[in-house]
């Protein structure tokens, strides 16, 4: 939109003209001037969340009463749910990459080949579309650029653990480039960067109760980074995927779903989103035909002016720019229509020398894994994280005593520190112990209180999944249904003010 081209000349838009009939008339205009006007004055004073359950209500609002009710249902009871708190041992995800639309290449009657693109019919593509709607409070917007959906599903019950959507890299967070040490200026400019090698975890949502008793978001956010992810991008674009990130949805405080992962998902400098205020899916639809009726050049080159190579839309972030030009036209200032909200960034390198690769210092036969992202392991660090599957008692102790003797070497240390180390086999490494040393003796690093905080907060931090069930669930009921199960079917048949009451700030 900054580009000031005189399109007169060009063919394609003279063709585009041919066509063009305005949409709205003078008195329309002026309505819909003053509709998103009030509408930008109004979301610009919710608070972050409130203003997401807003766009949700509205998205519902048009989504809901295109849906049937048996297949909301349907997806609704395939929804993994507990039976009891050990159930975390036992999932087993799968990963089964998802496409709302496939093409198919036929000829016609002059030999001439052609690409027909139809609508997948397949039921698993409707019931990604219900559970990205219904599970997450953000609204299921469209995407340009390269996108990889992936419903998660436990092999065992066959049923649905959440929802992953890998996209196109983001160009607008500063701290990703610093992090590679790159210039992102330069990068824009060449056609050649890796920038193709690199990819935004845009979905990561877990069903419920998976997400909330079972740091599930934590689990999926893993999955981003295995081998089934990354080879799905090399066959999908032909493009080494070697980095993936991503963004909090809310704010920049601690405690997301990327926390507590290393080595896998590392915490960068935090972002801010200077974005303009995103309108309900009616007032945007609204806001098109606004800028379509008063400014075509601008509209055809942000929304119908393609790139002659990759065949895409010229412009990279259409509603982004689409939004900044027309509340600017309408005479907001930038204070009333700007949304200054931080959001914590998160990378992962998938190899120990993705950064030389993507600075092509290296060829892709030499990159190094930089751990083993099997789903099997992934799903293990899940389970028990650093801390293990000891009980605090045993791991407290043992950690300590291997920290005085250097009977055991280091290495020993970190298998223990990592999750190898069951209860059984600690007893009998124990028992093996006191044979084998004199000086062995656990006397007074027993006496450190399994209850401790140090040692409690431990197992939250590092332990995941069993460090929560035996710390902040252990004389917990998991509720599978209710007020705090996230299923947002019903914002479409709430007033606001009902709203706001559910979901306090």
């Amino acid at each position: 939109m900054k580009e000031k081209r005189n399109l007169s000349l060009d063919p394609d838009y003279k063709k585009w003209l041919v066509k063009y009939s305005p949409s709205l008339s003078v008195n329309q205009i002026k309505e819909v001037e003053e509709e998103i006007k009030q509408e930008v004055l109004f979301l610009k004073q919710l608070s972050v969340k409130h203003r997401a359950l807003r766009l949700k209500q509205n998205e519902l609002i048009e989504w809901a009463p295109k849906q049937t009710n048996k297949e909301i249902e349907w997806v609704k009871r395939l929804i993994w749910k507990p039976i009891g708190k050990s159930d975390f041992r036992r999932i087993n995800p799968v990963l089964v990459e998802i496409s709302n639309e496939f093409s198919s290449q036929s000829f016609n009657i002059w030999g001439e080949e052609r690409t027909r693109t139809y609508a997948n019919p397949e039921p698993l593509s409707k019931h990604l579309d219900i559970l990205r709607t219904l599970v997450s409070s953000a609204t299921n917007d469209g995407f340009v650029g390269r996108r990889i959906q992936f419903l998660v599903i436990d092999k065992n019950t066959k049923t649905y653990l959440g929802v992953i959507c890998i996209a196109s890299a983001l160009y607008r967070v500063r701290s990703i480039h610093n992090e590679i040490g790159w210039d992102r200026e330069l990068i824009k400019k060449t056609t050649k960067s890796k920038m193709n090698c690199m990819a935004n975890g845009q979905m990561i949502v877990p069903t419920q109760p998976f997400g909330s008793a079972y740091l599930g978001g934590k689990l999926l956010s893993l999955l981003c980074l295995s081998k089934e992810v990354a080879d799905a991008w090399e066959k999908n674009y032909g493009d080494k995927l070697v980095s993936v990130h991503t963004t909090s949805l809310y704010g920049v405080e601690k405690g997301t779903q990327y926390d507590n992962l290393s080595p896998y998902w590392n915490r960068l400098q935090s972002t801010s989103s200077l974005q303009p205020i995103k309108l309900t899916n009616t007032t945007y639809a609204r806001l098109k035909d606004w800028m379509y009726s008063k400014y075509p050049e601008d509209y055809y080159k942000n929304f119908v002016e393609k790139n002659a190579k990759t065949k895409m839309l010229n412009v990279r972030e259409s509603k982004t720019i689409a939004l900044k030009f027309c509340y600017t036209k309408l005479g907001l200032k930038k204070d009333e229509f700007i949304a200054n909200e931080e959001r914590g960034v998160y990378s992962s390198f998938l190899y120990t020398n993705s950064k030389e690769y993507l600075r092509d210092e290296i060829s892709a036969d030499e990159l190094q894994p930089a751990f083993n992202n099997s789903i099997d392991e992934l799903t293990d660090f899940w389970r028990f994280g650093s801390f293990g599957d000891a009980s605090s008692l045993e791991h407290s102790a043992y950690i300590q005593w291997l920290r005085k003797t250097s009977l055991v070497p280091s290495k020993e240390e970190k298998r223990i520190q990592k999750k190898k180390f069951t209860s059984v086999e600690l007893t009998q490494y124990i028992n093996w112990l006191k044979t084998h040393d004199r000086n062995y003796d656990l006397t007074n690093a027993h006496k450190i209180p399994s209850s401790s905080k140090a040692i409690e907060m431990k197992k939250v931090q590092t332990g995941q999944v069993k460090g929560r069930i035996d710390t902040k669930l252990k004389e917990r009921t998991i509720a599978t249904q209710g007020q705090g199960i996230d299923w947002y079917l019903e914002l479409n048949q709430m007033s606001w003010d009902e709203i706001q009451k559910k979901y306090p700030n």
